[in-house]
């Protein structure tokens, strides 16, 4: 008798440590099942200032035991562009197990351009021989991706043309998405003419599409003598060419003679 209660025991215990290691794994196993992350397209067409919740159009999740987790996916990163236009952007989702799920795909930005260069038209790059030339705080630079970012032009050093008077200058850019921009801009450096014409011009740098029309006496605003006088603006000569269906860079010269003296307004046009 004793000897079938030791066995009914045994066989009890054996039968309690199998259900528990039962148990423990199906436990185990639903935990490393973890969330999905399906997606209606491998590629998504969105704007330059997509918001995150445009990012996650036709993203969704799913997990056995949470259910719908697709409120849950969160937008991870975007990726340097992969090519002119294209990058990757990833998702996550988590489910209560702390299980993660990712999944990458391709964006398109359906209205990307490089970053674009300002110059204050209220400070033109002239400046006297003998000085010092400061450019940043004239100069600018927009993106469609990051808005503002003034803060990461860099500038290089003066290098001459054939004008004695107009140097160049190289300036980059660099936005969050790995694309840089450059551009050459001319300078001015005088010597001391207190008889010299001041031209003005509306604006010191402009950009136009390819095959967009561009009137360049329409960028005159006028001449002042040293004296302060007005000049007949008419009688500025304007020299050099934009073909709008080349792109590059375009230098257009604006000068006035007053007797001995010359002024020169300089006009960087940029065909994209």
């Amino acid at each position: 008798m004793k000897m079938i209660r030791r066995t009914l025991i045994a066989a009890l215990v054996a039968l309690s440590i199998a259900y528990g290691a039962s148990a423990f794994y199906l436990a185990a196993s639903d935990q490393d099942i973890g969330p999905k992350i399906e997606c209606s397209t491998q590629l998504l067409e969105v704007s330059a200032s997509a918001s995150k919740a445009d990012l996650l159009s036709g993203v969704t999740a799913y997990d056995e035991q949470d259910g719908d987790l697709t409120g849950k996916i969160m937008v991870a990163g975007i990726s340097k562009l992969i090519s002119n236009d294209t990058a990757k952007v990833t998702y996550l989702v988590f489910d209560s197990d702390d299980n993660m799920a990712s999944f990458t795909r391709k964006i398109r930005y359906t209205d990307y351009r490089k970053p674009r260069f300002t110059v204050d038209p209220a400070l033109p790059l002239i400046y006297s021989a003998s000085g010092d030339v400061t450019v940043l705080d004239r100069l600018g630079a927009q993106d469609v991706v990051d808005g503002d970012i003034s803060d990461r032009v860099r500038v290089s050093t003066l290098s001459p043309t054939d004008d004695p008077e107009i140097y160049h200058i190289t300036i980059q850019v660099t936005n969050s998405m790995g694309d840089t921009a450059w551009l050459k801009l001319p300078v001015q450096l005088l010597d001391s003419d207190p008889q010299r014409p001041t031209v003005t011009l509306s604006e010191q740098l402009v950009y136009v599409s390819a095959g967009e029309q561009i009137d360049l006496a329409s960028y005159l605003s006028g001449v002042t003598l040293a004296d302060g006088t007005a000049a007949d603006a008419s009688q500025v000569t304007i020299s050099g060419e934009v073909d709008t269906t080349q792109p590059g860079t375009y230098y257009i010269t604006y000068a006035y003679r007053h007797e001995a003296s010359l002024g020169r307004a300089l006009l960087t046009v940029v065909v994209v």
